[in-house]
């Protein structure tokens, strides 16, 4: 699919942002980049309601056929939350003119949330009590690509890949008095999730291109309880908070909290959150996300897509459309902005509509 150059470096809008752990939906211009190893900064920014997302890309040119991606990437999954901060690096290889293979390593740094349970009352010597939860990661990409890289009416591009993330999550009690914080509980679990994707696009006369992509998570164990409290630690936090519907209440701000930030942390680490995908309010299944674009001009072009998420059984389900549209005022700049309407809909609980807005932009060098 030689006709759609742009495509090639950042294919489908899931690279952009943050290429390096997601499987690359295309070639491009395979035959562009032998011949001249360019390079590129990529700035991404996205946000919705309590929630914040960003990411810093380089990709350095080391060969005539070999990419370095060098990365940073924040998530704030809700407001009141720790934000989740992952360090990668890949490398992208054009192996002839027709396939592209790509490997990827990525940290996400230890972070932690608090939880107030109790508040510290001074006045009557009870000390405070919060729950601590943390999260850190590490994760490893591999995938390949084939594209027909053509100049034929119709082209077309396959590609495949699987992502496998180490998950410890850290669970504490912590009693606060005169304002210092002492542990007094600490468990962790270890949740291995393997996520293989598969992707296809066909394009019409390098102007109207139609993507579908695919995924499916296995879990090492329920995510769901994986690093949640126990039915015995939540009886005895009941025990201690004043009146069960009060224990029930803080418990339940917990749990939430809880899942929102496992389901973003997960998919973050497999770079499959950005404004056309939405934002996960729990551990994912399965997804399906087709998507029509098309080049209304050189210096123009735009998407429209669908996201359809399966939650682990117990979580229901999220739909999101969106539209993402891409300009490039220079042949080294390209600039885009990208809304998406999110609708969650839990098993037994009203639907949760959102939004997500996502302003990026790429140099090329």
């Amino acid at each position: 699919m030689q006709g759609e150059l742009e495509t090639r470096r950042r294919p489908g809008g899931v690279r952009a942002g943050w290429v390096l752990l997601a499987l690359v939906g295309s070639l491009g211009a395979s035959t562009a980049r032998a011949e001249a190893a360019e390079s590129s900064v990529t700035l991404e920014a996205s946000g919705g309601h309590g929630y914040a997302l960003w990411s810093l890309l380089g990709d350095v040119g080391v060969g005539e056929a070999t990419f370095l991606t060098l990365g940073y990437s924040g998530v704030r999954p809700e407001s009141g939350t720790a934000a989740t901060h992952q360090l990668s690096v890949g490398v992208d290889h054009l192996a002839g003119a027709h396939w592209l293979l790509s490997g990827a390593v990525s940290l996400g740094l230890a972070k932690a949330s608090d939880t107030e349970l109790i508040q510290e009352r001074p006045r009557l010597d009870v000390p405070g009590l919060t729950a601590r939860t943390g999260y850190g990661s590490q994760a490893v990409q591999l995938g390949a690509a084939w594209d027909s890289a053509g100049f034929g009416t119709w082209e077309y591009g396959l590609d495949a890949g699987v992502g496998v993330s180490r998950n410890p999550l850290r669970r504490q009690l912590l009693t606060v008095s005169g304002g210092a914080a002492t542990q007094r509980y600490t468990q962790e679990d270890i949740l291995w999730m393997a996520r293989p994707t598969l992707g296809a696009r066909l394009l019409w006369k390098g102007r109207w291109e139609l993507g579908l992509r695919g995924a499916f998570a296995f879990y090492s164990e329920d995510p769901l309880t994986a690093g949640q409290f126990t039915d015995a630690e939540t009886e005895q936090l009941e025990a201690r908070l004043e009146g069960l519907a009060a224990a029930r209440g803080a418990l339940t701000v917990l749990r939430r909290r809880q899942l929102r930030d496992l389901g973003a942390a997960v998919a973050r680490r497999l770079g499959e959150v950005n404004a056309t995908t939405g934002f996960p309010s729990a551990p994912v299944r399965w997804d399906v996300k087709p998507s029509l674009s098309w080049r209304l001009s050189p210096a123009l072009r735009g998407q429209l897509s669908y996201a359809f998420t399966r939650y682990v059984p117990g979580e229901g389900v999220a739909h999101v459309v969106a539209t993402r549209w891409t300009v490039r005022p220079g042949d080294a700049v390209r600039l885009w902005a990208s809304v998406a309407l999110q609708r969650d809909v839990p098993e037994g609980l009203p639907a949760q509509d959102s939004a997500l807005l996502t302003l990026g932009g790429e140099y090329t060098f």
